[in-house]
């Protein structure tokens, strides 16, 4: 037996072997246990913040910036699209711009904090002007074409293109919608209809409407119409029914857009799906 003092307490050990190897092996999982800590937390912390490690994760951390830039500079392109589409309706001058007269466009390296914000703060200003004419114009805006006339599949764009009769290349003076014989074709805008008549140049039963400022539509190869000349129309009123009448291959609508006496593209005043 062995006796231990410590201070005032007294400790009686019946097999010392015992204990001290007993305390040894709790001594030695606890070192164990130390070091194994010590090493895990190296591992999983210190490791981590290597300057290696470091480089790779603020570089995994870059690529998804970036892609996440690219993708905001393609949703604000669209935005400008549409911007400037309202701005030719409402007569505001623009000018040309996106990510790549930026510099921003291209690769994904080419992404620049800088040219986004100021691409941001260009499309603001056009916003502000459109929000202003638009207000200036009030209830005048009805009568600027701006909705589909009619729903439909399309089939052939505004410009050059082949005569479906002859083959050979000629101007196309708006857009062909198919659809159904029977189907709506409605006002895309207010105005007053000028033409509500049959014409042997080879728009067949045709519709034209005078919205006011230079603005006329055209709507041609109609197999019915539904208004008469004068009449006033509101902005999504049935005006006639698709058909194929006149220089016609297949039940379509013809439509044609004219400012100032001249033809424009027709897509350019399609800037809602509605009334």
């Amino acid at each position: 037996m062995r006796v231990f003092r410590f201070g005032n307490i007294i400790i009686l050990i019946k097999d010392f072997q015992k204990f001290l190897l007993s305390f040894l092996a709790m001594l030695g999982v606890f070192v164990f246990s130390l070091v194994g800590g010590i090493t895990y937390f190296y591992v999983k912390f210190f490791k981590r913040m290597s300057p290696k490690a470091v480089y790779e994760t603020l570089q995994a951390e870059n690529r998804e910036l970036r892609e996440t830039l690219k993708f905001l500079t393609h949703k604000l392109d669209s935005l400008y699209l549409k911007q400037r589409q309202l701005a030719t309706v409402l007569n505001i001058p623009t000018y040309d711009i996106s990510y790549e007269n930026l510099g921003i466009g291209g690769q994904i390296r080419d992404v620049d904090i800088d040219k986004i914000t100021a691409y941001a703060k260009f499309q603001e200003d056009l916003l502000n002007k459109l929000e202003e004419k638009a207000k200036a114009l009030g209830e005048e805006i009805r009568s600027i074409p701006s909705i589909p006339p009619v729903r439909g599949v399309f089939s052939s764009g505004f410009g050059i293109r082949r005569d479906p009769f002859t083959g050979g290349l000629e101007f196309h003076k708006g857009i062909d919608l198919s659809a159904p014989t029977g189907t709506p074709v409605v006002a895309t805008a207010d105005g007053r209809v000028e033409k509500a008549e049959w014409n042997s140049g080879g728009y067949g039963n045709v519709v034209v409407i005078n919205h006011g400022r230079g603005i006329k539509t055209l709507y041609a190869h109609l197999s019915k119409i539904l208004v008469r000349e004068g009449q006033k129309v509101r902005r999504g009123q049935i005006i006639g029914l698709v058909g194929s009448t006149g220089k016609s291959v297949a039940p379509h609508l013809h439509y044609e857009v004219e400012v100032n006496g001249e033809v424009v593209n027709p897509i350019r005043y399609v800037l809602v799906d509605g009334k």
